[in-house]
């Protein structure tokens, strides 16, 4: 016969199991395309997120004119990150007219220079500075994680998000669904 007190500590653990699936249900209630991994949202106009490029100008989201744009956080130390880079590279110049691949990179700027210019870069990179919370927050990167990808349409929300690295494959689905 199971003791009283071991009966009452078997329906609490449970209970705690129970409830802990039941929040992580909750929290991850974002459906993923089985495709491309990514995660579709809606958000209000981003246009206006500033962006400090490497001679410290500042742009705002809404001043390039393609109908897609695509931002990127990676950063030189980040293997994924280097491994992705190609594919962005290659997709920027398929698509140069329809889509502009905007970079926000995560280090020093003199670390940034480099390694865009050994990657023969196609496309800026602006510093994320002390504005990766604020750039977390717009773009959907609740994990933090690297490479993360944000893809925004030609209303400027945000329409796709996913972390990890993404491949040319990939990258070229969801452009098409968004063109």
């Amino acid at each position: 016969m199971i003791k009283r007190s071991t009966f009452f500590l078997v329906i609490t653990i449970v209970i705690f199991i129970a409830t802990g699936v039941a929040l992580f249900q909750l929290i991850n209630l974002s459906p993923v395309d089985a495709k491309t991994n990514t995660i579709p949202v809606s958000s209000d106009s981003l246009a206006a997120v500033p962006l400090i490029d490497l001679e410290n100008n500042e742009h705002l989201l809404g001043d390039w004119k393609q109908p897609v744009i695509i931002v990127n956080f990676w950063a030189p130390w980040c293997i994924p990150c280097r491994d992705e880079i190609p594919a962005l590279v290659d997709i920027q110049r398929q698509f140069a007219d329809q889509v502009q691949i905007l970079g926000l990179a995560f280090d020093s700027i003199e670390n940034i220079h480099a390694f865009t210019a050994e990657q023969m870069m196609n496309y800026p990179s602006f510093l994320a500075g002390n504005q990766i919370p604020m750039y977390s927050a717009a773009f959907n990167n609740k994990a933090g994680g690297l490479p993360f990808t944000a893809f925004i349409d030609k209303e400027r929300k945000l329409r796709y998000i996913h972390t990890g690295k993404l491949s040319v494959e990939q990258l070229r689905q969801k452009i098409t669904e968004l063109l």
